[in-house]
């Protein structure tokens, strides 16, 4: 992300394919996709492709997100830019066949994807009005606590069987945000627990709802996730071992997590 930061396009793409090599499933998938647009900033139209086509066939899956990605513009009026989409849709057409919930999942990530444009809309907002308008997120947030009432009383929390990977993340997403349930969260957290024995959901997305719960109940969360309005983790037990636990599931170091939490809402308050 240095070398994208820097517009080093050709080593960023470079480091993405690497990064592929070393990892496994939706992360796999990911980092490609991530070269693909590496690649097309750098004018290396082959290469993207093939990166694209990679990814797709890795499980890349967020279709709206490729046809709308502005790193993949370039790729655009390629006479190859209709068929690479085809591929996506023909690839996750066949993957939703082996779920048991597919319309579910595409409810789920529609639901994230308006739960996402409001979040960055607000965090955009408030950087030049410290009094930006938090009613269209609540609203939002109101509605899909609801949904995921209704959701697990007519089937259960869903694991990747159900909705797939994505859907699953989408879920837990929506329930990391039902701040004024927590009720619900406590539950969710409860049905989660052994959903990750069976790799049902992730490690990652149950160490963040532990820790959105922890710090609602006044106590210290175990990973360091959940942060004040000065961009400062709340407290966490036996602190000096938290990254030993995030390594354990695959999360970045607390050094490099407040880095993203900076550049992602700017400048601690003071």
């Amino acid at each position: 992300m240095a070398a994208y930061g820097a517009k080093q396009f050709g080593a960023c793409a470079e480091q993405f394919v690497a990064l592929a090599k070393t990892t496994t499933a939706a992360k796999r998938a990911t980092a490609l996709y991530s070269a693909a647009c590496c690649y097309a900033l750098d004018g290396k139209a082959d290469l993207a492709f093939t990166a694209l086509d990679n990814a797709s066939a890795a499980g890349y899956r967020d279709i709206a997100n490729a046809e709308n990605d502005q790193d993949l513009v370039k790729l655009h009026t390629d006479p190859r830019w209709p068929k690479a989409l085809d591929q996506i849709r023909a690839r996750v057409a066949a993957w939703e066949k082996t779920l048991t919930a597919p319309d579910l999942r595409r409810e789920l990530l529609e639901l994230v994807a308006a739960d996402q444009a409001a979040r960055f809309a607000f965090i955009e907002k408030q950087k030049t009005d410290p009094k930006a308008d938090w009613a269209p997120v609540a609203a939002i947030d109101k509605q899909d606590t609801a949904i995921l009432h209704r959701i697990i009383a007519k089937s259960g929390w869903p694991g990747k069987t159900m909705v797939g990977e994505d859907g699953a993340h989408a879920a837990w997403l929506l329930v990391q945000h039902a701040d004024l349930d927590l009720p619900l969260q406590k539950d969710v957290l409860a049905r989660m627990k052994p959903l990750v024995d069976t790799g049902e959901v992730t490690a990652i997305d149950y160490a963040y709802l532990y820790d959105r719960v922890a710090v609602a109940e006044h106590r210290k969360q175990l990973y360091g996730t959940q942060f004040d309005e000065h961009q400062e983790p709340q407290p966490i037990e036996d602190e000096a071992n938290v990254d030993a636990r995030r390594e354990a599931i695959g999360m970045p170091s607390m050094d490099d997590y407040r880095k993203q939490m900076r550049a992602m809402y700017g400048p601690p308050k003071k």
